[in-house]
């Protein structure tokens, strides 16, 4: 298949990627990133009833025909997702590095310490004390990248016994080698006659084993992990400092709640607080390859297909620009132009927008106040048109809205959903009391993600019951072109509907205790 102009590229909430060319063809990626499907462009000189050609296949066995359509996808997949997806067999060579730790977490520095770096293009770079991760803040403040050292995708079994592993006290490499014996020793399953030679190859040579890759990433200062909250704070704080003193009262008051934050996260912060676990690959497979649902419309269906989604997104690319979905009481829309600027909806007065312009020399940030109504014209010689990147978002925002409001009921489950319920950590009464602390800080979140899932399907359930009690009048609407002669006949139905509302009552009842529970049992731990 020869290579095509991506036109528009899509990351919704699930973290699926939806990739359209100008030829017509349509690309979709799992939220996890382990499978795609691939729609061919109509062929003009075809039959009209002739069915369009679809492609279906795992990402890291593509053939070469469609594989650099799917590293592009994979690769804008991966700037913005929670988790990246890596399998070694897309990496090229020479992005891959080989490391004897497969410890997560990195080490701040302190505030007395740290030592401000400005890049050349005046973002200030705060790095982690081992340079296994780095944060760059924008000149404009609004806006950063993250660089860390991740390990590459791996079995899910084998993915969840590594997680525990981490260096010895001493520093040395070799200690997640004595554990992996001591595992090995223990844990006899089916597979146990034929892993000595791989289990030797790892001992000899434990590089094959443990493969790591640079991971790049960009976020909004506005929607930040708690990751990156402690290196941000020490970012912005040079950054603040090297402001001019001179502001108007606006920018004082938009940044005084910023800058509050930032004392509190700065001041008193000890060496546990400072330490953060980076985020992991994803498992080389899917668990639950049967919830990955692909959004294509047929064409024959006599819909009206748009340019924007209808969907809940996330992210979307379109003509070298991102437009970044900030989902907060009141949704906000985010656009990164890629001159270092900044261009955000200002909440419920959406049709407002604020332009930060970073100028590098007098190191101030220019904000400007845009209209939808009344845009600047556009300028010969200009990068980009303001007046049509803001018309954009606009659209697309006035669509994430109107899909929100249509989706009453809880998102179907996805598959990355499903692993978070999977996956479950290993531990061994012999490891170090270092290997158990790492293990913990590790699961922590994803232990409390697992029980807000929980907690969110049993809501789910009682949302479910409220809608349909509110529209009960639906079910007695064909009860009133009953004449008065078969009244006896409706009473005797009437004790049926009573039955399953206090059938359904008694389900509620006990999803109420079910939260309940798990309430308790997180209070416990």
């Amino acid at each position: 298949m020869e290579t095509c102009d991506v036109s528009l590229m899509i990351m919704y909430e699930d973290e699926s990627v939806d990739v359209r060319y100008r030829n017509g063809s349509q690309l979709q990626l799992s939220p996890c990133g382990c499978e795609f499907m691939l729609v061919k462009a109509t062929d003009p000189h075809g039959h009209p009833l002739q069915p369009t050609e679809r492609v279906r296949q795992r990402s890291r066995f593509t053939i070469s025909t469609y594989k650099e359509l799917m590293l592009a996808a994979l690769a804008f997949r991966n700037k913005y997702a929670s988790r990246p997806y890596l399998p070694e067999e897309l990496l090229p060579s020479d992005h891959k590095k080989l490391f004897f730790s497969i410890e997560s977490g990195v080490q701040w520095p302190e505030l007395s310490s740290y030592e401000a770096e400005l890049g050349p293009g005046g973002e200030v770079i705060v790095r982690s004390e081992d340079e296994r991760a780095m944060l760059a803040l924008s000149p404009s403040g609004e806006d950063f990248c993250v660089e860390f050292t991740c390990s590459l995708s791996r079995p899910q079994n084998q993915h969840r016994g590594t997680q525990c592993l981490s260096r010895h006290p001493d520093g040395s490499p070799g200690s997640q080698l004595q554990v992996s014996k001591m595992r090995g020793s223990r844990k006899k399953d089916p597979n146990s006659s034929r892993s000595p030679q791989i289990m030797g190859a790892a001992q000899d040579k434990p590089e094959l084993m443990y493969q790591s890759t640079t991971v790049t990433q960009h976020h909004s200062c506005c929607d930040v992990a708690s990751i990156w909250a402690y290196p941000l704070s020490l970012a912005r704080h040079h950054w603040m400092s090297h402001r001019p003193q001179h502001k108007d009262v606006e920018a004082e008051a938009a940044s005084s709640s910023i800058q509050a934050d930032e004392k509190t996260i700065i001041s008193d912060v000890s060496c546990v607080e400072r330490r953060s676990q980076l985020p992991q690959a994803l498992p080389l497979t899917c668990p639950s390859p049967h919830w990955h649902r692909w959004k294509f419309k047929d064409p024959l269906a006599g819909e009206d297909v748009s340019d924007l989604p209808t969907d809940l997104v996330k992210m979307i690319w379109c003509q070298g620009v991102n437009y970044r979905i900030l989902r907060e009481a009141v949704p906000v829309i985010e656009i990164s132009p890629g001159d270092g600027s900044v261009i955000r909806s200002n909440g419920v007065l959406n049709s407002y927008f604020t332009h930060y312009k970073p100028q590098l020399q007098s190191e101030q940030v220019k904000e400007l106040n845009y209209h939808f109504h009344s845009l600047p014209p556009d300028v010969l010689g200009q990068v980009y048109s303001v007046r049509s990147v803001v018309s954009r978002a606009s659209r697309i925002l006035a669509c994430y809205n109107q899909a929100r409001q249509l989706l009453k009921l809880p998102a179907t489950p996805t598959c990355l959903l499903e692993e978070k319920h999977i996956s479950e950590p290993e531990t061994f009464e012999e490891s170090p009391s270092g290997s158990v602390l790492v293990e913990q800080n590790v699961n922590a979140t994803q232990t409390a993600d697992c029980r807000s899932d929980l907690v969110a399907s049993e809501l789910s359930k009682i949302k479910r019951f409220n809608f349909l009690l509110e529209n009960s009048h639906l079910l007695q609407s064909e009860s009133k072109h009953v004449d008065l002669e078969t009244s006896s006949a409706e009473g005797a139905h009437e004790p049926v509907y009573e039955d399953h509302i206090a059938r359904a009552l008694q389900r509620t009842s006990r999803a109420i205790q079910d939260i309940d529970a798990v309430i308790s049992a997180a209070t416990l731990t």
